[in-house]
């Protein structure tokens, strides 16, 4: 997984891996809003978590926010990816919704 695409701008992460990480990532952010922490606590928090779930599935920050800037200047693409991740993430909440 921690292979990603070249193209001209380097190499950046599929949509695949992008997906994936994101929905990890945005999952993660909820668990720590729901700590209730300050700010600043629930920063540090994040920051642990973030480091975390990059060195879980092998990428790099720079990696990271190199491919997210890649996205970020091809909205089609980048609009396809979060389609997926929402997706994901509700068809989750759905599934937990059913078992409580």
């Amino acid at each position: 997984m921690a292979c990603g695409q070249s193209n001209k701008h380097g190499k950046i992460m599929t949509h695949e891996q992008m997906v994936n990480y994101l929905i990890q990532l945005h999952i993660a952010e909820a668990q720590v809003q729901n700590l209730r922490l300050k700010k600043d606590s629930s920063m540090i928090v994040f920051d642990i978590y973030e480091k975390y779930l990059l060195e879980k599935n092998e990428l790099s920050d720079t990696l990271f926010v190199n491919s997210y800037n890649y996205y970020l200047k091809n909205p089609i693409e980048l609009e396809t990816i979060y389609e997926a991740v929402v997706d994901s993430i509700s068809v989750r909440k759905s599934k937990e919704d059913v078992l409580k």
